[in-house]
């Protein structure tokens, strides 16, 4: 998964889990940070999101950047990086949503995900010339030694990591809701 990819991912999941905790989100007057939705969105980004980005880099760097910089100067200021805009795309995703049901726009909150989704899907077919191919950024520089994108290890790991990643999401999202729909 490339890190674009990656971002509108965190962007979409942190609108839908604060959809999900709404009536939480709607009653308390406590900061973001403190409720039990976004603890519980966060133990998502710290334990799906974060890993993801970090596999994504370490084993393809270069394809996860699309090809326009080369991770091998400077290797742990490129990871860090990555991991820092995912968690900051989740954070701002998981705001919106709190503020979209605050405001009691909940057509708003589940009409952005699904167009920030659309558009993740877009950026495929958008950037298919740089992500059909993985390899490094001197191999695609200099066009040799490529490995088409689905038989490379890019593409099983990405599917498995994003029905992985789905899963655990809808499980949040299920928890969040009953957890914050339940009666005091």
């Amino acid at each position: 998964m490339p890190l674009l990819f990656l971002l509108l991912i965190a962007f979409a999941t942190g609108v839908v889990a604060a959809h999900a905790g709404r009536d939480e989100v709607r009653l308390s007057p406590e900061p973001i940070w403190r409720m039990e939705a976004f603890s519980a969105y966060a133990l998502f980004v710290a334990f799906v999101l974060v890993p993801t980005t970090g596999y994504f880099y370490v084993f393809h760097g270069d394809w996860f950047f699309f090809y326009w910089i080369d991770t091998d100067r400077a290797p742990w200021f490129w990871g860090i990086l990555g991991a820092l805009v995912v968690m900051s795309a989740a954070t701002a995703g998981f705001r919106l949503g709190v503020a979209f049901c605050r405001g009691s726009r909940d057509v708003a909150a589940r009409r952005v995900p699904v167009g920030v989704l659309l558009i993740a899907l877009c950026v495929w077919p958008l950037a298919w010339n740089r992500l059909s191919a993985v390899g490094s950024y001197r191999q695609f520089s200099r066009d040799y030694g490529l490995t088409s994108f689905f038989g490379s290890p890019a593409f099983y790991s990405g599917l498995a990591m994003l029905i992985i990643g789905s899963i655990a999401f809808l499980w949040v999202v299920t928890r969040i809701g009953q957890q914050t729909h339940q009666p005091a």
